[in-house]
């Protein structure tokens, strides 16, 4: 079983794949910044600021006409504030986005390992610092520039007794380089 996955994983990053270096720009550097969807679970409020940047990875793919297929590596260092807390979290992940019109618009999904810095906000404990984050989200891009949103779910997946996750609403503003 371990040789099959080790076998499945060396397969997929060493298969040849369209690289999209020509139209898609390699990375992007912005910041965001959203506030809670506040669901019943959690007792605060909570507004995040986060610092981004994007790298393309090699995988992707031209689909059909003008669409592409790609994914890109995704970090982010977020400042979260909640009830009388302040605390930061530092994420790392890919993403998978799906581009139209020579990538003037994109749809994303991704998923990021979270570490958050402080778990406990006022009445709200988040169980410990290893979380999961996951997102989908929609970006317009103008030339170098890129407004985004961003819905992002992070939680910690039940490896703590205490999960109530936190849903964020995200706005962005990019460079792309």
């Amino acid at each position: 079983m371990r040789f099959t996955l080790l076998l499945a994983i060396f397969c997929v990053l060493t298969a040849p794949a369209t690289t999209l270096a020509e139209t898609t720009p390699a990375m992007e550097i912005g910041l965001r910044g959203g506030f809670d969807v506040g669901r019943s679970n959690i007792d605060e409020n909570y507004d995040a600021v986060e610092l981004y940047f994007f790298r393309g990875l090699p995988w992707g793919a031209r689909l059909i006409g003008n669409t592409t297929l790609s994914t890109r590596f995704d970090l982010g260092a977020t400042y979260l504030e909640g009830g009388d807390d302040e605390g930061a979290m530092l994420a790392a992940g890919v993403d998978l986005v799906l581009g139209f019109w020579d990538d003037s618009l994109e749809l994303e999904a991704g998923f990021r390992p979270t570490w958050m810095f402080d778990h406990e906000y006022g009445e709200d404990d988040f169980g410990g610092g290893m979380q999961f984050s996951s997102h989908a989200g929609l970006t317009v891009n103008w030339h170098r520039a890129a407004l985004s949103y961003r819905y992002q779910h992070t939680s910690n997946a039940g490896i703590y007794d205490e999960n109530p996750g936190l849903d964020l609403h995200m706005v962005g503003l990019g460079y792309r380089f």
